[in-house]
């Protein structure tokens, strides 16, 4: 502080040597020059023979995400509604899967249609994939898809 003349240490524990470290924990050997960062969380430490860039305090940590919610099971509920609908289609299908076009086999389109609002109108409404007996999913991958499948048919979520 200029005006009271008092003296902050930002970095450095006062002992001779160059090793790196969050704050007291960094050490320097002959400073010649230092400058601070706009926002005061770094130093820019020059001396006889390097530019150290040190930062005052630890930083803060990685942002965390969300947990992914599962909501309750419906599974029950769904396949009640298999049962008198004219409507479901019958049969299975296919996906040929990503750009290796791995193969996804025997999923119910039944089953689909009653846990999809999506799956309910491709296979529904005659759309091209209602009587297919294959269907590409283009840019992904088998290991998604495949979550993403069984999870429509079991209400498991197994990542």
């Amino acid at each position: 502080e200029v005006a009271t003349g008092a003296v902050t240490t930002l970095a450095g524990s006062g002992t001779r040597g160059s090793a790196d470290g969050v704050g007291g924990a960094a050490q320097f050997r002959n400073p010649l020059g230092v400058a601070v960062s706009a926002d005061g969380s770094d130093l820019l430490v020059c001396t006889s023979d390097s530019l150290r860039q040190v930062c005052v305090s630890a930083p803060p940590p990685p942002p965390t995400f969300a947990p992914i919610v599962v909501p309750p099971s419906t599974l029950v509920a769904d396949l009640g509604k298999t049962c008198g609908d004219a409507s479901l289609p019958e049969g299975k299908v296919t996906f040929i899967v990503g750009d290796d076009e791995e193969r996804y086999e025997h999923v119910s389109k039944c089953v689909l249609c009653v846990r999809s609002v999506f799956f309910r109108t491709m296979f529904g409404i005659g759309m091209k994939e209602r009587d297919a007996a294959e269907i590409t999913v283009p840019k992904t991958d088998l290991a998604s898809f495949t979550a993403f499948i069984d999870y429509l048919c079991t209400d498991q979520l197994d990542l």
